[in-house]
């Protein structure tokens, strides 16, 4: 009798772990959360770091990349006090990021709305939203939040509040993920083919949705509404940007470096006014010395490694 109780209990438990896996693999863009647990968001493509000082590079995130929250402290990186958030990824890898590089659950506006500089419509306008923004909740206050935005209009959308105009269903931010994305591409002149063509194959799949980004798909794939989104895309075969030149612009020179970010071991400086040959666009985004840019890799003399795009004129 034991011995069959003990089968029965082992197979009973097997049950359990196979039903346990088969949830797990349902949905792939959310993360299991058991109760207590924080989740945190990357407000854009932000590093993390194998050490709470910041120091080596583990992974980039992708904007709206879900993580769990640890922790967060105080450390002394450079002489000055950094909140440094302890975070898990999905694969339960520990890692360690700057705690202003993540943020509560992301929205997405569907409409032009106005932020106001307070909670009350009475406050001053800050600045109006555009439809299809991406922003992330601070903190909320009855039916206002206040939301962490970025650089928009050349103001700065850190802490600004809204009322209406929003959403925060998971589809819809995921395509305005997609089509904020597709857009960099196709705008940014040092972009490759393959890059080009993925983009503009993405947006004709949101043109044929019926959510908010249809239209804006459309236009954007066919701005002067006289050719044909598949003519843009072949075309596409045949345009080239590797080897586009750019000059360095910082008057200290620009540290070129193994990897992308502030953390990658510097190779060399690079004189101000020199000339570089891009050779890829990374998918790491900084702010630094008050400019947002992504990291590129380039040629220079022969030397090649990771430099920060905001000191860099295309």
């Amino acid at each position: 009798m034991k011995k069959t109780g003990y089968l029965f209990s082992v197979l009973f438990l097997a049950l359990v772990l196979i039903q346990g896996c088969n949830k797990g693999g349902g949905d792939k863009q959310k993360m299991e959360i058991a109760p207590g647990e924080i989740i945190k968001y990357a407000k854009f493509a932000t590093s993390v770091y194998k050490d709470q000082e910041l120091k080596t590079w583990a992974a980039t995130l992708s904007k709206t990349e879900p993580v769990k929250l640890v922790e967060t402290v105080n450390v002394q990186i450079k002489g000055k006090a950094v909140e440094v958030s302890k975070v898990k990824l999905s694969d339960n890898t520990i890692v360690f990021v700057n705690a202003k590089n993540i943020g509560d659950k992301p929205v997405v506006f569907i409409e032009d709305t106005k932020a106001y500089v307070r909670n009350n419509a009475s406050s001053k306008v800050y600045v109006t939203i555009p439809k299809g923004t991406i922003g992330f909740v601070i903190q909320e206050n009855a039916d206002w939040i206040q939301v962490y935005i970025g650089q928009l209009e050349g103001k700065w959308v850190t802490q600004q509040w809204v009322n209406s105009g929003f959403s925060a269903d998971n589809a819809k931010v995921q395509e305005a993920k997609l089509y904020e994305e597709s857009a960099a591409i196709l705008k940014n002149s040092a972009s490759k083919p393959d890059q080009i063509k993925q983009a503009q194959a993405n947006l004709k799949d949101l043109s044929n949705t019926t959510g908010i980004f249809a239209e804006m798909a459309k236009t954007l794939l066919n701005p002067e509404g006289t050719q044909d989104a598949g003519s843009d895309m072949n075309a596409a075969d045949g345009d080239t940007t590797d080897g586009q030149k750019a000059e360095v612009q910082a008057a200290a020179g620009l540290t070129m470096r193994e990897e992308p970010g502030t953390s990658g071991k510097s190779i060399l400086i690079i004189p101000n006014g020199s000339t570089v040959k891009v050779i890829e666009k990374g998918t790491t985004e900084e702010t630094i010395s008050g400019k947002t840019a992504f990291w590129y890799k380039v040629d220079w003399n022969g030397k090649k490694g990771w430099v920060f795009g905001g000191f860099l004129a295309f």
